[in-house]
């Protein structure tokens, strides 16, 4: 593989790092406003802090991989706190449906992470071997 075929593989795997990410973003929101539970300002901080790590990872791919790491790990105690809120216990399936929503955003972020990972991966490997 040469090195101009390494960058757009870098890029490409960026760019769906990126897209799943903004995807997964805008489903939060957008859950969360159609469910209106109340339990809904901890989500947004989720987002809130992926885009806090962004700017400070420099939206560098690595950096990014690991600020995906981070907010899946937040995203997952979050969503385990609301499973285990009293006001949640008192709805049919409530923390089964609560650790479910989360699982699956946490599945997300995580897929976003290895994007971001390959392309970091690829990243390196160019700068170690210039073409």
């Amino acid at each position: 593989m040469t090195g101009s075929d390494q960058r757009a593989s870098a890029s490409r795997s960026y760019g769906i790092g990126v897209a799943i990410a903004v995807v997964t973003s805008f489903l939060t929101v957008w859950t969360t406003i159609v469910r209106d539970d109340g339990n809904g300002a901890g989500f947004f901080l989720v987002i809130m802090a992926a885009g806090v790590g962004g700017f400070a990872a420099r939206f560098q791919a690595g950096g990014m991989a690991r600020t995906m790491i981070g907010v899946a790990a937040m995203q997952a105690c979050f969503g385990l706190a609301v499973a285990t809120a009293p006001s949640t216990a008192n709805l049919p399936d409530g923390p089964f449906r609560a650790l479910l929503f989360s699982g699956v955003f946490v599945l997300l972020w995580l897929i976003s992470a290895l994007f971001f990972r390959a392309a970091a991966k690829v990243e390196v490997g160019v700068v170690a071997r210039p073409a």
